[in-house]
């Protein structure tokens, strides 16, 4: 198998890798660590993951912008 077959393979099934190695990681810190450990690190690390997100795509002050006209919402 060469790299570019490697690569071809990866970049058709990303998705499927990706989560099945997040569900991977999720089920091996459940096994270690126990439920509600986890879930916590989850509850913190997705509005961190999301907010650095933002922060990327639209800068600091859109960012901001951005999560302030989301809770405005109706």
């Amino acid at each position: 198998m060469t790299f570019n077959s490697l690569l071809a393979i990866l970049k058709k099934h990303k998705w499927k890798i990706s989560l099945s190695l997040i569900a991977l990681i999720v089920a091996i810190l459940m096994l270690t660590i126990g439920f509600f450990r986890t879930l916590l690190i989850i509850v913190l690390t997705v509005p961190c993951f999301l907010y650095g997100y933002l922060l990327d795509r639209l800068g600091f002050v859109g960012a901001n912008k951005a999560i302030a006209n989301f809770f405005r919402r109706k």
